[in-house]
């Protein structure tokens, strides 16, 4: 097969490994994605059980609008960017079509202040709003060094951005003529997409510019529109979800669900998202009265665990990381097969492990009935998954 570039074009498309796809044609993208999921889904559940796999394409490129990139001066020279198609270094980048507008702008303004450590993680992100902000990840020596320098980081706040500083995402603040960590802050970095009225409307989630979220907002509108769908045609009154994060599903679930029980790990998380459930109303009524948090890592056994949360259930909805449910489902297998809930939509960014927990879902009377392909990651080897169940 010849191979012809894409017309995305990039300066890198040879070196980067951010886009081990570039020189595929889009038609030949797609068709190695849906059979990639194809052939290891099938071959966990059987083909016969496999519905048809829609693909859902935003664009070729500029979906970003968070990007993690590292830098590196251990050869004498600063770089900033990805590791190259070798893993020998990093290819410094001075753009990267794969950015919005807003976030390719930030990046040249970011490019021009000298960051003056050997190596470390930086996470570019600009809010719904446009607010810029930066995540350093360092070593603490570095951040000891930055802080009593100075210079480096007064440049960040000159140029607007919000920074965060460490695994624990501490906020730099001024404090008495001196540069201080302080608390993480909770601002609205991200967004979600509800239906009112045959209206869509955004959802602003609170979160650090550390945590996790979707890439961009475009391309998560339409992951979303797909979530939402199925949510929809399930009907369901009480749901349960699996991974509920900042709230990027918890919100659709809770306008179309009476009752919604979220589980998430990540406590930080759930803050933001007890924070937007606190501004967010459907007319009068307010969603947090909706949604039941629960704090936790079910992915790991727990005796105390009881399948009370799923008794009653219309729906389980489930993000996982890319490990999976793992023994989230456990509690299912207390009941009885017609006490289970109904309906159970799956969302992940890693086909090997929505495989598997497919498997677990068959041996408890799920199979699939729908699935689509949310193409979030263009020009690379990556995708999302959207799968309907019905037990």
């Amino acid at each position: 097969m010849s191979l012809t570039p894409h017309p995305l074009a990039c300066t890198y498309g040879s070196l980067c490994a951010g886009c081990d796809w570039l020189m595929l044609p889009f038609a030949e993208q797609r068709t190695r994605k849906t059979n990639h999921l194809i052939e290891i889904w099938g071959a966990a559940i059987g083909a016969e059980n496999l519905p048809t796999v829609d693909f859902v394409s935003v664009a070729a490129g500029g979906l970003r609008d968070r990007a993690d990139l590292m830098v590196d001066r251990r050869s004498g020279t600063a770089k900033l960017g990805l590791f190259d198609r070798f893993q020998s270094g990093l290819v410094d980048l001075q753009g990267c079509p794969q950015m919005s507008p807003a976030l390719e702008a930030w990046l040249q303004d970011f490019r021009r202040i000298e960051i003056p450590v050997e190596r470390g993680s930086v996470r570019l992100r600009v809010s719904p709003s446009g607010v810029r902000g930066v995540w350093l990840d360092l070593a603490n020596v570095d951040v000891k060094r930055l802080l009593d320098e100075r210079t480096t980081l007064d440049r960040l706040r000159e140029v607007g951005a919000v920074v965060e500083i460490g695994q624990k995402r501490k906020r730099l603040v001024e404090r008495e003529g001196a540069l201080k960590l302080s608390d993480p802050v909770l601002e609205t970095w991200f967004e979600t997409y509800i239906e009112t009225d045959k209206e869509e409307v955004s959802v602003p989630l609170y979160c650090t510019i550390g945590s996790f979220t979707q890439p961009g907002f475009e391309a998560n509108r339409a992951l979303v529109r797909e979530a939402r769908r199925l949510i929809s045609l399930a009907g369901a009154q009480r749901a349960v979800e699996f991974g509920s994060g900042i709230g990027n599903f918890t919100f659709p679930l809770a306008s179309v669900c009476g009752e919604v029980h979220a589980f998430e790990i990540d406590e930080l998380a759930l803050e933001g998202l007890k924070r937007s459930l606190e501004v967010v109303r459907i007319g009068e009524t307010s969603l947090a009265e909706r949604v039941v948090i629960r704090a936790g890592n079910f992915q790991i056994s727990n005796e105390r665990r009881a399948p009370v949360e799923f008794r009653g259930a219309d729906l389980i909805f489930v993000d996982p990381p890319r490990s999976g449910l793992m023994k989230f489902l456990d509690p299912l297998t207390a009941l009885a097969p017609s006490e289970r809930p109904k309906h159970f939509v799956y969302v992940s960014c890693f086909a090997e492990s929505f495989a598997t927990d497919s498997a677990r879902l068959k041996e408890l009377g799920y199979f699939p009935q729908s699935a689509s392909i949310v193409d979030q990651f263009p020009q690379s080897r990556h995708y999302e998954v959207v799968a309907h169940f019905v037990r």
